[in-house]
């Protein structure tokens, strides 16, 4: 008997039959089939990043658990994978990687601005799974440090909105943006001054009926008709051109609401020249529940779809301060995957789930097969994805395979034409079969 199994019967465990074993809610496998359709969606957005000049980095998938509670304070560790590990110390799996983004450049002073930071990988958080949302999930981050212009704001935006004009879907999505320090203006034009408490019920409005908004309003210390007020100013949104003039006719006259009405004028300008412009609206109930943004935030919407918000960002010039002793501007947003894949699903575009595979070396017999494994290395340099007979397959089994792998174009290797000369290519789709002198097999294939 195994030590293992040993061990824990020896200590009165229950050892589950295999069968037994699933992944747990909220994670999930991916064969082959499933992840070529996510890779593809990967690879879109990861060739994004690259087209506007994002670096990929690589940070690690733990953290110190106090890194996020600088952050978010000690209810982060709630809805976190935390635990003490080995070693006592309390430590954290990464459910953003903001955090972490703000400790490597905090580290870095030598680094030149701008900072353009990509990267694809896992984070974990503990909250109740639903449509779009699991426990474990993949990310691709984006952030611009050092920038405190609109422009690097327009650049993020006109990023994510390139990923779904790639992805076929841009009129099926769209941006709504606010701007934390204009609502910051806004509400102490109208006698209310700082205060997150507002914020966050500003936050819940579009969840939440008139009355509830108002109730909450009245909760945290707003009178009636400022509540109403705030309704009324908190209800502008639409395209952001004639947005930002009905605010401009129905703002409180100060000098902070003017600037930053001013710098969301600017921002339409400049996404217009990157041409998204039609893809932004602006709505001023648009708050982003985290307490740092202190600029833009913005959140990408599937608009013919019942999903959550796709994924949101914005600007947080303060929080790089946090984590040591410079403040740097920043401004990012992370792409959800999970909220992303089922718009692409429920608008028919996912990716097919099917593996692929460019060739297969079929040999007839084993006196062949070395030469059927110098034709698959030499497809191979070439860049082709190339499989071969690696059982004692039939030649009927082995067409059953290439069928099944998806496999383009099949190379029979047999001593009958090779003793002429030749080796048979066959189209799988097609049928069609060409017989091709022997050394030139590779060369012809790779031309196909």
């Amino acid at each position: 008997m195994p030590f293992g199994i040993a061990k824990r019967k020896s200590l009165g465990f229950d050892t589950p039959h295999m069968s037994e074993l699933e992944s747990l809610k909220g994670f999930y496998d991916r064969y082959p089939s499933e992840w070529a359709a996510w890779r593809e969606l990967v690879n879109t957005v990861e060739e994004t990043a690259r087209e506007f000049g994002f670096r990929e980095l690589d940070a690690p998938s733990v953290e110190p658990t106090d890194l996020f509670r600088v952050k978010s304070g000690e209810d982060i560790v709630e809805e976190t994978y935390s635990f003490v590990d080995k070693g006592g110390r309390e430590v954290t799996l990464l459910p953003e990687q903001t955090p972490t983004r703000a400790r490597l450049v905090q580290q870095r002073k030598d680094l030149g601005t701008p900072i353009k930071w990509f990267d694809t990988s896992k984070r974990w958080r503990y909250e109740a799974v639903q449509k779009g949302r699991d426990r474990e999930f993949f990310q691709t981050d984006f952030d611009i440090f050092g920038v405190k212009s609109v422009e690097a704001d327009a650049e993020i935006i006109a990023c994510a909105g390139t990923i779904f004009e790639k992805l076929g879907v841009a009129d099926s999505v769209e941006f709504k943006l606010n701007d934390r320090q204009l609502l910051d203006a806004l509400l102490r034009g109208i006698g209310v001054g700082e205060n997150k408490d507002v914020m966050r019920v500003i936050d819940k409005k579009e969840k939440i009926s008139r009355e509830e908004f108002l109730g909450k309003l009245e909760a945290e210390g707003v009178d009636r008709d400022t509540a109403e007020e705030i309704d009324e100013l908190t209800a502008i949104s639409g395209e952001m051109k004639s947005a930002l003039v009905e605010l401009s006719d129905k703002a409180p006259e100060n000098e902070a609401a003017d600037e930053a009405i001013g710098r969301m004028h600017d921002l339409y300008n400049a996404l217009s020249a990157y041409g998204v412009e039609s893809m932004c609206r602006f709505d001023l109930s648009i708050v982003r529940g985290m307490d740092y943004y202190t600029g833009l935030v913005f959140e990408a919407f599937a608009t013919e779809s019942d999903l959550r918000a796709l994924f949101g960002g914005g600007r947080y010039d303060d929080l790089i301060g946090l984590f040591g002793n410079r403040d740097v501007p920043a401004i990012g947003f992370a792409f959800g995957y999970s909220p992303t894949m089922q718009l692409l699903k429920e608008l028919g575009k996912w990716p097919d789930e099917a593996i692929s595979t460019d060739v297969y070396v079929l040999t007839v017999s084993d006196s062949v097969h070395q030469i059927g494994l110098e034709y698959a290395m030499g497809l191979r340099r070439g860049g082709l994805k190339v499989e071969t007979n690696l059982t004692d397959r039939s030649v009927g089994e082995q067409f059953g395979y290439a069928d099944r792998i998806n496999a383009e174009h099949t190379i029979v290797v047999g001593e009958r034409d090779l003793n002429e000369g030749v080796v048979t290519v066959q189209n799988m789709a097609s049928g069609e079969e060409e017989q091709i002198p022997k050394d030139d097999v590779v060369e012809y294939v790779l031309n196909l």
